[in-house]
Order: C-alpha cells, then sequence, then structure tokens
C-alpha cells in the first residue's frame, strides 16, 4: 500500500500538517503509527482530493491585492492603476462579496491564496506582544480579528504580514523557530513587492482579516472570517 508522511499529504490537500493529524486522529483519513509518527495512505488522501469542490483560478499576487484592496475600500491603492485593471478588480471583489458561508470560504480561498507566502513559527509567549507592535509587521489574522469585531478570541498566538526583506531579521531577534511543528504559535503572511498598501494600514483592514481566517483550517477561524467578510 503506497503512503506518505504527515508533511506531503498536507501539501497534496493544501492544509496545515497539524490538520492532517487531526483527520488520521478523527478516523477521517486512513494511517498507521510506526514509532510514533503516522503514515497516511494515499488512496484515501486521493479521495480527499477529488472530492473537494472544484476551486477557481487563483489570482496572481498583484491581482490578489487590488481586489482586496477595493474590498478594504482603500482607493489610494488604485488610483495609479490601468483603467481595465481597476475594473477587473472591482468586478472581482463584487463576486466575493455577499456569499453564503461555505461558498465564501470556498472561494476567497482559491481566488486569494497567493496573496502571500505563509509560514509558521515557534516564539516564547514572553516576546509576542513586543513581535505584533514591531512596526514592521502588521497585525492581522487572529492578532486583528477583535479589533474588526469578529467574534473570536485566540491568546497565546500571533499572526500578521511582514515584507521579505524584514523575515531574516525578525526571525533572529525573536528567535522564531520555523521546526515547531504542533506547538507554532506564530503564523507569518510575507509577501514580496506586492501589497505595499497594507503596510501604511494597523492593524490589516476587515478584508484582510477575513481571508486570513478563511484560509485557517479550525472551522470557527474560517467562520469568524466569513461573517467578517459578509459585512464588508
Amino acid at each position: 500500500m503506497s503512503e506518505l508522511s504527515v508533511a506531503d499529504a498536507a501539501q497534496r490537500l493544501q492544509v496545515s500538517p497539524r490538520r492532517v493529524r487531526a483527520l488520521l486522529e478523527g478516523g477521517h483519513l486512513n494511517g498507521r503509527q510506526i514509532a510514533g509518527r503516522w503514515l497516511v495512505s494515499l488512496n484515501d488522501v486521493e479521495r480527499r482530493q477529488n472530492a473537494a469542490p472544484a476551486a477557481g483560478r487563483p489570482l496572481s499576487p498583484a491581482s490578489a491585492w487590488h481586489v482586496l484592496a477595493v474590498l478594504a475600500g482603500i482607493d489610494d491603492a488604485l488610483a495609479t492603476l490601468p483603467p481595465p485593471t481597476r475594473s477587473r478588480a472591482r468586478a472581482r471583489a463584487r463576486e466575493l462579496r455577499h456569499l453564503e458561508h461555505a461558498e465564501a470560504v470556498r472561494q476567497w480561498r482559491s481566488a486569494l491564496r497567493n496573496r502571500a507566502r505563509q509560514y509558521l513559527f515557534y516564539a516564547h509567549p514572553s516576546v509576542l506582544h513586543e513581535f505584533l507592535n514591531q512596526s514592521k509587521v502588521i497585525p492581522s489574522g487572529i492578532s486583528a480579528a477583535h479589533e474588526h469585531g469578529a467574534d473570536l478570541m485566540v491568546l497565546g498566538g500571533a499572526e500578521g504580514y511582514v515584507r521579505a526583506q524584514d523575515l531574516p531579521h525578525l526571525q533572529e531577534r525573536y528567535a522564531l523557530n520555523p521546526d515547531a511543528g504542533a506547538d507554532s504559535n506564530v503564523r507569518l503572511h510575507v509577501v514580496d513587492g506586492v501589497g505595499d498598501w497594507l503596510f501604511k494600514h494597523r492593524p490589516a483592514p476587515a478584508a484582510v482579516v477575513a481571508a486570513d481566517l478563511i484560509e485557517h483550517d479550525e472551522p470557527r477561524d474560517q467562520s469568524a472570517g466569513a461573517q467578517l467578510a459578509a459585512q464588508l
């Protein structure tokens, strides 16, 4: 029987390794443990892939940020764009507004997933507050949900956006450990040459926070994100 590691299964399913382990422990994926490590049935992973709802083509990073600027009402970010680009961004934003919960999760995750690269780290809890108040970090997701009235309060974690050129310095200064697995408590969205308008806003606008929460594996986070999206 062909089997995959948890990391490989997570990559195929486009979820976190923690989500794969939860599916295994809940009996939603078949697998077996050897020396404490899970091996996942390749057939089961492929079955789950085929059963997933069809996703539309993701937008390019630049286009995703144009759409988010429309959804966030950041007109300055659109002012210098060619008229056809502005029109496309507004049309796509209209498609993402006022969707039902499940459809919002599916459409937002699909359309906006290329806006940033995502990394998970562990940081000592004592530095999280200072980290989030760093000028180079824009709080978002779980770290900004409450600011926008979302029914979600998460303690002991941090989420935000950083520019690619700032990541090495932040990783060294705050001893961010990328190999923490299920103990990860910092989720960073790393952008490179796009979305510059975001770094003029603190915390991230509600549209960006909604996109981040919808992208999480946890149903309560997705629900909070979909509720924020519906209010835009």
